[in-house]
């Protein structure tokens, strides 16, 4: 992207060049494309450095044409405050792409578990149904409850429960891959989307994260537990509400029957051999 960006000032300075000055000041504003492009699309560094070809192009250009000025510093004053000019856009331009990025990522982001936020995941999951749909392909959903949790708050206060939550969210994050998502979507409950994953990938991962769960949640010496409700989809044809409710429905179901543990469904397709009788039970074609 820096060198289209070179090469655009490389370009326009040409046509500049070779139409004279009658027509200079209306180039002039196609110079704003190389280098709002490098600064917005690479970096403050390369702005700068777009900026700096544009000034010391427009100064050599002013020298071979053998214009006349009235002082010999006015070629070096024009080209200084053209090269000035293009490094305060440059940065502004910089900085409020940075301040677009950190406001996405505000919008996104949990702030205290550092998860996607509930808005984040839906639109995720959105794509990957859709996605899942388009090629045949599985996806897994998994909702996360901290049974317990309010007593934690009530009992040790606000910072301890914030505790568990981030600790919460740090074996999430560890426990899946980059495609897929993990998020915090309110309050104590938490959810995974894991993309192209059938039941049997399903209960990997979600015993990976049971496991971790349970050993993180017993280091803090907290009486808190979790309930887990998985289902995956095999043909997912189906809104994003739809498949929340399910994955709600499961793990709610575990939260009434006191287990504590995880629940698994399949939805569109028979349970492969060797699944476990929970997921069996569950499961619907």
């Amino acid at each position: 992207m820096l060198g289209l960006a070179a090469f655009g000032v490389v370009v326009i300075g040409g046509v500049d060049y070779f139409t004279g000055q009658e027509i200079s000041a209306s180039v002039s504003f196609f110079y704003l494309g190389p280098f709002a492009v490098a600064a917005w699309y690479v970096g403050r560094w390369a702005g700068v450095a777009i900026s700096l070809i544009f000034g010391v192009g427009w100064y050599i250009s002013d020298i071979v044409s053998d214009s006349q000025y009235s002082h010999h510093t006015i070629p070096i004053w024009n080209a200084f405050i053209r090269f000035a000019f293009c490094l305060v856009t440059s940065l502004l331009l910089t900085a409020l792409r940075a301040s677009s990025l950190h406001q996405r990522h505000l919008a996104e982001t949990d702030g205290l578990t550092e998860l996607y936020g509930r808005r984040a995941f839906e639109d995720r999951l959105e794509h990957d149904l859709a996605l899942a749909q388009r090629h045949q392909t599985a996806v897994t959903l998994a909702y996360v409850d901290l049974n317990n949790f309010k007593a934690v708050n009530d009992t040790y206060g606000h910072n301890e429960g914030d505790r568990v939550l981030r600790t919460t969210g740090r074996v999430l994050k560890d426990s899946v891959r980059l495609a897929d998502t993990a998020a915090r979507i309110g309050g104590d409950e938490f959810a995974l989307v894991l993309p192209g994953t059938d039941n049997r990938g399903a209960q990997e991962v979600i015993a990976n994260l049971a496991r971790g769960l349970q050993k993180a949640l017993t280091s803090s010496k907290l009486e808190v537990g979790f309930s887990i409700g998985v289902v995956t989809f095999l043909n997912p044809d189906v809104s994003v509400a739809k498949a929340v409710d399910a994955a709600d429905a499961v793990m709610y179901d575990v939260k009434r029957k006191g287990r504590g543990t995880v629940a698994f469904s399949v939805l569109g397709g028979a349970v492969p051999p060797g699944a476990p009788a929970e997921a069996r039970q569950t499961a619907r074609h």
